[in-house]
Order: structure tokens, then sequence, then C-alpha cells
């Protein structure tokens, strides 16, 4: 049988009954398209997976490029006669101009050629020049690792490229050879290929300075935020290029299911439409035959019967059972007869209906979506209230809402076009407020014309990595910190700066007289999370196995605190990781005794080393031992400047007024140079940048590292850095904090207030308070330090509260530092109740 008649036979089986044409109109379509749809997505993927291919080949190429001098230059510093000389260069130095005129007689470009021995000790950075610990590092990694890292050096004017490799005699490491280069011998060879790639630039990173590009070609514009990186090996350089990722439209597998498919669908609707026509050729010959034997019957001319056909013909299609026929037909007409309905058999007609199919549930709880949003409230007016010290907080529906929010925004994005800052990077932290608030803030920046970064709730820490890795240093962080969960608020930086005094109040100005810009931002959204814990992991090294606790406090910092230690190679546990804005543990205060509780029986039942804690937004950071001693933040900070201090001598360290008088001893036998300043995030990295700290810290448990970090309070990052140190010695960290200088003294007491009340009451204790014998600082608040302890008393700027805390070398001397500061305060105000 051929295949036409076997398709023919097939077609034949469904001949039986009639096929909507829609039906085959369908499948046919259906068809077409499950051939086509696949086959344009496998296209589409060869070529993606070659431009990716392309893209990367060329940038490979300039990594090759760029290897051949590299190679060239540490195959010469590795030379027999080169490690020859240097070892007796090191031996007399009187014949270190052999060593150089060597290596200059076979590379043209070099500068300068030193040696240096392997005891560091004797080595003093500033002694080495403007590049002085530069050079001091590259010493020892190189000693460390055996060779060195090609860099540019930028901070000399011209900059210099410098490369270094071990000295090695008899197997062992004696000195280093540095050698000093025109950077022109490793710019000349990036000259590369970049036809598909559109851009492609050479850059220097060192994980702790910006980024500093070199060379680029082609347009900038392609590039992107985030470009394709290509190190290039036993450099501090990298080759960057617009990222080309190929995400594959359909799997093989898929699209072969999908054709097959296709073909079936498509041969479907040719043979159910050859059926049809079939169908429609052997009805049309029942018909005649009907006609045939009616006209013979009843001797009816042919003439009629086609009168007959061409009524029926004429006729609409089948009637429904229970229609009647019709009434009146034209004249000369025949009337059809319509067969009765079927009556349904009894059983069918008894039977029960169907019953009603059970109703859908919604995996969705009304409740908690109605929390994200704002409740229905009188618009809250703008007051200068909020406008605070160093950020802006109020209460929600009260002082606070999104109304103010959008104005703030506007007032933001018009001040971040102004400084050419933008674009504008905005999170949020966990608090039920935060959603709204955020698409006000949104809104409002966009409107100005300003673009925004929105990465969503993730801690201040992430935000600040962002602001400073992805933009200019703009951000605005909504947060209500660790205040109760009914307020919320702002924390801004503008091109790197973060407000405070009056370029706080400058915004409320701005808004009071409408000075805002207008226009329509791009709104761009991304996960920065991976790449912050990168960022960390690739700086930060703990040596040995640490388990720590940390709790969140159901704060933000449960989205990402424990995966950074994680990533650090520590053993984490965490606790109230939990992201809640109703705080229903504790509230998330690591500088309140009350909310280490938990914190400390967890660390002693888990038999961890620390115990670590975070605020609400995770820029503070509170510590615990194993036996269930708090480590207040001033004593913390004695450890982190010790070895800040290490890598930065003679560096001044500021610390706020509420800090142990034991921590600037310890700064300043370490070489340090303590200098005591207010209280504040914002105002302390302010004066930390005024004066060039690589650190600072306050008695709350905000640390600012300038050191290898962004001069910011992050205590995720510090919680990092803090087990670096512990981990850099075989001693227990109980061990190593028991061991910092401590005294007798209490945390900080907190005395309520009504809105504004604190600001007068300081004002009116500091014009009336006696403390003979003290010496008296009034930089924020009131501070008496005597010989055997200290007292201090200061207004709050994001509640309405005193903060009032003591410290002695005696019992005794706390207490009667107490009772004097007692008595003074009831003086001005015998109504207040004091927590000592």
């Amino acid at each position: 049988m051929e295949l036409k008649e076997k398709l023919e036979a097939l077609a034949h089986i469904s001949t039986k009954k009639h096929v909507d044409r829609r039906l085959i109109w369908v499948l046919g379509l259906f068809g077409v398209l499950a051939i086509a749809i696949p086959s344009w997505l496998m296209i589409r993927d060869w070529h993606g997976a070659a431009q990716v291919s392309a893209a990367q080949q060329e940038g490979q190429l300039a990594v090759d490029g760029l290897q051949q001098p590299v190679e060239a230059l540490k195959r010469i510093m590795k030379d027999e006669q080169v490690q020859a000389l240097a070892i007796r260069a090191l031996e007399n130095p009187e014949t270190l101009g052999d060593l150089s005129a060597y290596i200059s007689g076979r590379m043209s470009q070099v500068s300068s050629v030193n040696v240096f021995g392997s005891d560091l000790s004797v080595l003093r950075p500033v002694e080495l020049g403007p590049n002085g610990f530069a050079i001091y590092d590259m010493i020892r990694q190189t000693l460390e690792n055996g060779s060195g890292l090609l860099q540019i050096h930028h901070i000399l004017k011209p900059a210099m490229l410098y490369d270094s490799a071990a000295i090695v005699s008899a197997g062992e490491t004696v000195g280093v050879l540095i050698i000093a280069l025109d950077p022109e011998y490793i710019v000349t060879a990036f000259n590369p290929d970049y036809s598909t790639l559109g851009f492609i630039r050479l850059a220097q990173y060192n994980g702790r300075q910006p980024v500093s590009n070199i060379r680029e070609w082609g347009d900038p514009g392609l590039l992107g935020e985030v470009p394709d990186r290509l190190t290039v090996p036993d450099t501090l350089f990298r080759v960057e290029f617009p990222l080309y990722e190929h995400i594959g439209l359909i799997g093989f597998w898929t699209f072969v299911m999908m054709l097959l498919a296709g073909i079936l669908s498509l041969g479907g609707s040719v043979i159910l439409y050859r059926s049809n026509l079939i169908w429609a050729q052997e009805e049309k010959l029942k018909e005649a035959r009907k006609q045939e034997l009616a006209a013979a019957s009843s001797g009816q001319p042919d003439d009629e019967a086609d009168s007959v056909d061409a009524h029926f013909a004429s006729l609409p299609g089948q009637m429904e059972s229970g229609q009647t026929e019709p009434e009146q037909t034209e004249p000369g007409q025949v009337r059809p007869r319509i067969a009765p309905a079927k009556e349904l058999p009894e059983e069918t007609q008894g039977a029960k209906p169907l019953a009603d199919p059970p109703r859908l549930r919604l995996h969705y709880d009304i409740n908690d979506r109605r929390r994200l949003k704002e409740s229905d409230h009188t618009p809250v007016e703008l007051t200068r209230s909020i406008f605070r010290a160093y950020d802006i907080r109020g209460v929600i529906d009260k002082t606070l809402d999104s109304g103010i929010a959008r104005s703030v925004g506007q007032a933001v994005g018009s001040t971040v076009l102004e400084q050419k800052a933008g674009p504008a990077v905005v999170a949020r932290d966990g608090r039920l407020s935060g959603p709204y608030l955020m698409d006000s803030m949104i809104e409002g920046i966009l409107s100005t014309g300003c673009d925004v970064l929105d990465i969503g709730a993730v801690p201040t820490g992430v935000l600040y990595y962002a602001a400073h890795e992805m933009g200019a240093g703009s951000g605005v962080m909504i947060t209500g910190s660790h205040n109760p969960p009914d307020y919320n608020g702002f924390k801004i930086m503008i091109g790197g700066d973060s407000l405070h005094g009056t370029a706080i109040t400058g915004l409320y100005e701005r808004i009071k007289r409408n000075d805002l810009l207008e226009g329509e931002g791009t709104l761009t959204r991304k996960d920065v999370v991976p790449d912050y814990i990168q960022r960390i992991a690739s700086d930060v090294k703990v040596e040995r196995e640490l388990k720590v606790v940390i709790d969140c406090g159901n704060g933000i910092g449960g989205v990402c605190a424990a995966d950074t230690l994680r990533a650090l190679g520590v053993e984490v546990l965490p606790l109230f990781e939990e992201i809640d804005g109703t705080f229903p543990n504790h509230h998330p205060d690591p500088s309140d005794p009350e909310n280490l509780v938990d914190l400390i029986e967890s660390v002693r039942l888990m038999d961890a080393d620390l115990g670590l804690a975070l605020d609400g937004d995770a820029d503070r950071l509170g510590v615990v031992t194993l036996a269930g001693n708090i480590i207040y933040p001033d004593r913390v900070m004695m450890l982190l400047a010790l070895d800040v201090l290490d890598r930065h001598p003679g560096a001044t360290i500021l610390y706020d007024v509420k800090c142990t008088g034991h921590l600037a001893k310890v700064i300043r036998e370490a070489g340090g140079n303590p200098v005591m300043y207010k209280t504040g995030h914002s105002l302390m990295k302010a004066e930390m940048k005024k004066v060039g700290a690589p650190f600072a810290g306050e008695m709350s448990g905000h640390f600012f590292f300038e050191d290898r970090w962004y001069g910011v309070d992050d205590g995720i990052y510090a919680a990092a850095r803090l087990l670096e140190i512990l981990g850099s010695t075989e001693a227990p960290p109980e061990a190593i904090l028991n061991a910092l200088p401590t005294s007798f003294s209490t945390p900080e007491l907190k005395v309520q207030m009504q809105e504004g009340e604190n600001h007068d009451f300081v004002k009116t204790f500091i014009a009336g308070a006696k403390f003979e014998g003290a010496t008296i600082s009034t930089i924020d608040g009131i501070r008496a330090d005597f010989d055997d302890g200290w007292g201090l008393v200061r207004a709050s700027n994001t509640t309405p509260i005193l903060v009032v805390r003591f410290d002695a070398e005696t019992e005794e001397a706390l207490a009667r530092i107490k009772t004097l500061f007692r008595s003074q305060m009831l003086k001005v105000n015998a109504d207040l109740e004091l927590p000592f």
C-alpha cells in the first residue's frame, strides 16, 4: 500500500464524525508555533553563546597579551645572576649599583632597584617614601608567598610600576628584591582587540583602595554597573569589559520535544482536515441517495426534489431540544418536521446533581499583608522636630508617614543631582512601615530626575557598601535602628558624607521653600548581598576554627550576618534571625544588658567561643563571652584599635564621650593619638575624614573602619574584624578579652523624658552643675573626669532620653560619683526617675 493510501486509510478512521474546523485551525496553528518558536529560540541560543564565547576570548587575549611582559620581568628577577648579585647587595649594600646596572642593562625601563632583608621589624614604612606602606606590604607578601604582585603606586608623582621577588639562598628566603619601572612598560602592552566587546580597560584593584583605571579603549557607556573581570596573574591588575551573559532560552531536549509535538499537531490537523472533506463527500452521497429513493416512491419530479433540497439548505442548524416547529411558512414551501427531543432514561432523570467542587484555598495571610500597608490616618504635617542631629527619625502616623517620606525623597534627590553624586542607593530594615516608606522615598527621588538603585531589605552596612562600590557614595537607609517598633527614619549619605547638623535641617528648609527639582529618574533593582559577602570574605581571614552565636534580634541582620561569617570559615549558630518588625523576642539594642540574656544563655548551652549581637539595622555590635561576661564596646575598641595601629603607627583614634578612660591609655601606650569626640554616627564619620583617623568607635557599639573598609559603621564587618583578631592566636577568645583593662562601670543608663525636654535639661544642668576637682568636658553633654573615675550626662539625638554613664577604678568611687550626679540632677528636676 502506498503512503498516500495509508494516510487516506488513517484519515478514514475519523470520517464517522465531523470535526469542528476551529479545532483543526487551532491544532494546525499550535503545530506551526511549536516548530517555529523553539527553532527561533535555538537559533538565538546559538547566536548568544557564540557572542559570549567571542567576548570571553577577546578578554582572555587581552590578559594573555599582558602576561608576556609580566612573565619576562619575573624571569629576570629570578635569574641566577640577578639572585647572586642581590645576595651580595644584601651582604654589602655598596654593591647595589652592580645589581642595578645589570638589571637596567637587560631592561631599559627600570628606574630603581632595592633589596631588603627578611627581618621586618627593622623596617620603618615612613622612611621608605610616600609609598612606604605599599612597599612594606609588598615585602611582607613576598616573604610569605615567595613572589610579589606587580602594581602601580599612584601616590607617587609621576606614578611608578613596582614588582618584587624573593631573594633565595640555599633554599631559604633571605630577603626581597624590589624593582621600580616606568608604567609604560605594562601600559604599552595593553592594546587589545575589542571589536566584539565595544569597550575594555585595564584597572588596578588591591581590595582596600578605590579601583584605579590605567588604560581603556572603546565606549565606557557599554561597561554597565557590573562588568566582567579577568585578573592578570601575578599582578594587582584586572581587565574589565562589558558582561556578556548567556541565559539559555531553551534546552536541547525541550527543543526536540517541542519539535516533535509541533510535527504531530501539524500532521494531526492535516489528517483531520482530510477527514472532514471525506465526511462531507459521504454526507452528500447519502443525501443524494435519500432524494432518489424519495422521488422513486412518490413520483415527485426531480425539479420538485431540488426545491426540497434548496429549502433544507436554507434552514439554520438543527434546533435544540424543546424548540417547536415554525408556525408559518412561505407559500409553496414544505414545512420540515423536527424530531422531538429524546427523553432521558429514568435513572438519568432521577440522578442527583453533581456536587459543587471544593473551595480553593489560597496560601495568603491577609492579616500579614495588611500589616505591610499604611494604615488609614490623617496625613502627617512636616515638622522640624524629626530632623535630628544626624538623621531623620519619627513616630509612624504621628510625625512620619509616606507623604513625609516622599517629600524627603524629593529633597534628597535634588541635593544629589546638584552635587552630581547619583545614583541614590535606597534600602530598608525589617520594620513593618519600611515597605511603604521605601516606595514613597523612591518615588520622591525619581520625581526629581535622580536615578535610584533599589537594593531591597538589607543591613545598613550593605547599603554603605553598595553606595561606595556601585555609585558615588549617595544612599538612604530607611531604618528605626534600635528604637521601638513604632519608630522609623532615614540615615542619609550624599557623595560619601553622612548628613548631620545643618545638612539635615537644610533638607527641611528645602522642602518648606519648595526648592525641589523635577524630572524622571530611572529605577534599577539589584541583589548586592552576594557581592557584599564576597567583598568581606576577600578582605578578612580567620586563621583558625571558631564557633560563635550571633543574635540578630529579629532585625535586618538576619538577611546575611550568619552567611557572611560562614564565608570566613566560622561556625555560626544564628539566634532570632527571622526578620520581624514587632521584635517578639527582645528589643534589638545590644547596649542594654537585658537584651543580651538570651545570647548569654545560648553561648553557654552551645559551648561557643563567643556571642555577638546586632541592633535593628545591624550597624552596631555587642559581644559576650562563654562565661557570660559582657565585653562593652569601649573594651572591644581597645582590641580593634591595637590591630589598626599595628598597620598605622601613630594614627589618630577617635572615641565618643561615653567610653572608659582606660581606652585612651591603651591607645596612647600603643603609639596612637586618642581623641574624644561627640556621640553620633554621622558626626564621628565626618570627624574621621577631617583628622584622617583610620578607626573610630562609640560606646553604643558603632565601629568605624577606614582601614581596609569605607570609613562607615557596619556591625557585621566589625564582627568579622574582631573574629580575625581572635582567630590569629591559639589563646581562647575569653582569655584575650578578659585581659583587656577593665573597671567598675555601668552600661548606658537611660532616663525617659518628653520630646525636646532632654536637650533643655542638659543645657540647664551644664549651667548649674558643680564638680569640684574634676576635669569638665562639654563637647557632648557634660562629662566630669575625676582621678578615680568619671560620670556623664548627655541628651540623646535619636529619642527623647537622657543618657547617663559612670566608670571608676573602685566600687566606692563609682558609688560616690553616682551620688554626686544624682543629687545635682534632682536639683534641676526633682521628678526625675533615675535608674541609679
